[in-house]
């Protein structure tokens, strides 16, 4: 059995998993603290024997040499295309699960790492502590190198959904430019993108606590809380759809703008979007995509509900009347 398992940790070290498979793995690794110390081994294995081909090491000294982290120091970044990208991609975050344990171990000052997962991709990741992350497009999550099982903080822009495992009561902590959300084991969905007006904490299962200032709401699976950045009014409601709908490449909106819709794309399909008329970027619609549509396909579809021109040269796509 650990002779197939350690199988298909090597096909996800190689970003050639299927999700079925990724499933039964991280099954595994959730049995038991012994589990995931023998993942890591085989991690430790993999990438001894595994050399990162010469353009791949060479974007990730740009990379590193773009990214500062506090007090000066550079911040270690990774950039993961899940499925997408190179197998070298993969082992750089398979590499940081082995620097924080390095970097924990040997005491030397704290920097953070910043995974990212590019526009029009998506990433996973999992956590030291045993949690898993998924990323949606635009989105980074950043976290220290002293991350451990009682130090269990990261920060988040953009939009990621979070399986936290429990950790003898230690608090896991989602950090915004809004709020803080408070977990100690659960599964929820947090979307935070510097360029939305709303903040948005979608609980699953377990609870969680939104600390804002001196303010706690306490959530209970099926609220969502939305915090207007805008005004600061902090709204706490309940949803009966799927918030993690995007984990499955599913666009979802009863009623959205186009303006934000267009936001929305432009991470989805790693396109830039602008909207010249003031009265089609307000217009409301509602839209879902399921069948890993074109963004052609997309645009097509909205000119025939709305009366809209489209210009596309490449990546640039303008909209007007």
């Amino acid at each position: 059995m650990k002779k197939e398992t350690k199988q298909l940790a090597i096909c996800y070290f190689e970003g050639k998993i299927s999700h079925e498979d990724e499933r039964m793995l991280f099954d595994f690794i959730e049995q038991s603290d012994e589990n995931l110390v023998l993942f890591h081994s085989w991690e430790t294995e993999w990438l001894e024997h595994h050399e990162v081909d010469a353009e791949t090491e060479k974007s990730w000294q740009s990379l590193e040499s773009r990214m500062m982290g506090r007090k000066g120091k550079p911040a270690r970044i990774i950039n993961l295309w899940r499925r997408v990208a190179a197998a070298a991609a993969i082992v750089l975050l398979v590499a940081s699960t082995v620097f924080i344990t390095w970097y924990v171990t040997s005491n030397v000052p704290e920097s953070y790492y910043a995974i990212t997962a590019p526009q029009g991709s998506k990433s996973q990741l999992l956590l030291p502590d045993g949690s898993k992350v998924w990323l949606n497009a635009g989105s980074t999550l950043r976290y220290s190198t002293q991350f451990s099982q009682k130090n269990r903080k990261v920060e988040l822009e953009g939009e990621g959904y979070f399986e936290v495992t429990k950790h003898d009561g230690v608090e896991f902590i989602v950090k915004t430019s809004g709020y803080d959300v408070v977990v100690k084991g659960t599964h929820f969905d947090v979307a935070a993108y510097k360029d939305e007006q709303y903040i948005t904490t979608a609980l699953m299962q377990g609870s969680v606590m939104i600390n804002r200032g001196g303010n706690h709401l306490l959530m209970k699976p099926g609220d969502i809380v939305k915090l207007n950045t805008n005004t600061g009014e902090l709204i706490k409601s309940t949803t009966s759809g799927n918030t993690n709908d995007w984990m499955q490449n599913i666009t979802d909106y009863d009623e959205i703008t186009l303006n934000d819709f267009a936001k929305v794309l432009s991470r989805q399909y790693a396109v830039d979007i602008h909207i010249q008329s003031a009265t089609l970027r307000q217009a409301k619609f509602s839209i879902t995509l399921r069948n890993h549509e074109t963004i052609d396909e997309v645009l097509d579809a909205l000119k025939r509900v709305m009366k809209m021109k489209v210009h596309r040269d490449g990546k640039y796509i303008i909209i007007s009347e």
